[in-house]
């Protein structure tokens, strides 16, 4: 017989009523309800599973474990965006170095760069660094950006830096609504796998 519900089972089968607390139970209850179709017939009074088969299972389970093997590595190159290494990876880059011995050495440089606002998580952003490049490189890039915090009304009212790190904050944001999404999706597709794999008891 084709079972599209839980309701028209535990009628032919009433002993899953009185065992729903059991995994497997709870796998096929969850199966139907989650729009699945069984074909199942009477085995002595107990239930075996026809349709799907279990070759179709573990084709199915193949295919959700693809999807949760690319989720979780969007969400592993999604969490190290803004890890706590980055101090350690400043020690190493090249433009940071040159830029550390410019404060060291220059005083007019030194005093121009901290009216920025900037601070060493504004190394790490591909943006700002452009910014810092320019800034550290170009006297007259320089002095036009020196020029835009005296005169401009938008920088007067906040530091240079603080308009990127709110848009650093911004990007964060939604990096972590999308970490969280992606979480959601790995614990569904983790149910489904636990489901299916449960499912071929019966068969």
């Amino acid at each position: 017989m084709l079972v599209t519900s839980w309701d028209a089972l535990v009628k032919e089968f009433p002993y899953l009523r009185e065992n729903a607390d059991r995994p497997e139970v709870a796998a096929l209850r969850d199966y139907v309800r989650s729009g699945g179709i069984l074909k199942v017939e009477n085995d002595g009074g107990k239930l075996r599973v026809t349709y799907p088969t279990k070759e179709i299972v573990d084709q199915r389970i193949a295919q959700l474990r693809k999807q949760r093997t690319y989720y979780a590595k969007e969400l592993s190159r999604l969490e190290g965006i803004d890890r706590d290494l980055a101090p350690v990876r400043l020690a190493f880059d090249p433009l940071y170095i040159r830029h550390s011995m410019k404060m060291l050495a220059d005083r007019r440089y030194r005093d121009a760069f901290n009216r920025l606002g900037f601070t060493w998580k504004h190394f790490l952003d591909k943006r700002t660094r452009k910014i810092i490049e320019q800034f550290l490189d170009n006297p007259e890039y320089r002095k036009r950006v020196l020029d835009a915090l005296d005169n401009s009304p938008i920088y007067k009212s906040r530091a240079f830096g603080s308009i990127s790190e709110s848009a650093r904050s911004t990007r964060k944001d939604v990096v972590n609504k999308r970490m969280e999404l992606l979480r959601k999706k790995i614990r569904d597709l983790d149910a489904q796998i636990t489901r299916l794999a449960l499912l071929k008891r019966w068969m």
